[in-house]
C-alpha cells in the first residue's frame, strides 16, 4: 500500500517540473522556414548557375507566389536571402507584401562553380572529360577551376546559419538560398558529419521547417512541395 502522503508531493513535483520544462522550451524556440529559390530558365535547361546571377522564370515566380499562399497564415519576423536575383526575387514574392526587411547577403550564395558555370552535365562531360568524373565524386576538396569545394561552402554556411539561428532564437525566420548551400546548412543545423552534404536534395520553392533551440535543432518538415501544382526541379545546378 502506497502512502498517500508520499505520492501526492511526488505528483505535484512532477507536474511542476513538467511545466517548467515546457515553459523553458516554448520561450526559447525559433523557427527557420528554409526555401530553395524558384525555377530559372537555366534550371529548366539543366545549366549550372553557381554565382551567375540568373533571375526567376515566370514559372519560378509562380512557384514563389504559391509559396506565399502557403505561408499566408504564418508569422514571419525576419527574412534572409543570398544576393542573387533568383533568391531575392523568391523571398520578396514569398513574403507576400509583409512589411519585413529582407537581408540579402553573399554568404548565402550557391557554390561557385568556376569554369563549369553556364554548362550542362553533358557539356562538361564533352569539354572536360578528365574533370567530369571528379566532379561527380563525393570529394570534399574538389572544385572546378575557379570554384569552391564542398568544404569551403560548408565552412561558409556554418557561420551564417549559426548567426541567423543565435540572433533569432525567439523568432520565425525565412531563409531563401540555393540547393548546394542549403545542403551544407542542413548538415550544420542537424550536427551531421560533413559528408552529409550528399544526403539532401532541395526542389525549387520546396519548404523545409526547422525548430531551433540554443543547443539543438529539430527538423519538422523537409522539402515539402505540396503547395506547388506542377513538376519541380531537384537538380544540382542551383
Amino acid at each position: 500500500m502506497v502512502d498517500q502522503n508520499i505520492r501526492q508531493p511526488l505528483t505535484n513535483m512532477f507536474r511542476c517540473t513538467f511545466k517548467c520544462i515546457v515553459f523553458r522550451i516554448s520561450t526559447s524556440m525559433g523557427t527557420l522556414f528554409i526555401v530553395r529559390h524558384g525555377e530559372t530558365e537555366w534550371n529548366a535547361e539543366g545549366r549550372i548557375q553557381g554565382h551567375t546571377d540568373i533571375g526567376l522564370s515566370e514559372r519560378g515566380a509562380d512557384q514563389a507566389r504559391s509559396l506565399a499562399e502557403r505561408l499566408a497564415g504564418v508569422s514571419i519576423d525576419v527574412a534572409y536571402s543570398s544576393d542573387m536575383k533568383r533568391t531575392s526575387e523568391t523571398a520578396k514574392l514569398a513574403l507576400g507584401g509583409r512589411d519585413i526587411v529582407l537581408h540579402e547577403t553573399p554568404r548565402l550564395r550557391e557554390y561557385h562553380k568556376g569554369e563549369f558555370e553556364g554548362m550542362t552535365l553533358a557539356e562538361i562531360k564533352s569539354q572536360f572529360p578528365d574533370e567530369y568524373p571528379k566532379y561527380l565524386e563525393k570529394n570534399l576538396d574538389y572544385a572546378p577551376k575557379g570554384g569552391e569545394t564542398t568544404r569551403d561552402v560548408s565552412a561558409r554556411m556554418v557561420k551564417i546559419i549559426d548567426e541567423i539561428k543565435s540572433n533569432h532564437l525567439n523568432e520565425a525566420v525565412l531563409v531563401v538560398s540555393h540547393g548546394g548551400a542549403l545542403r551544407a546548412a542542413m548538415v550544420s543545423l542537424l550536427n551531421m558529419p560533413i559528408e552529409g552534404n550528399w544526403s539532401f536534395v532541395f526542389a525549387n520553392c520546396g519548404l523545409t521547417t526547422v525548430d531551433t533551440y540554443e543547443d539543438n535543432a529539430v527538423l519538422r518538415h523537409f522539402n515539402d512541395t505540396s503547395h506547388l501544382n506542377d513538376t519541380v526541379h531537384h537538380g544540382l545546378g542551383s
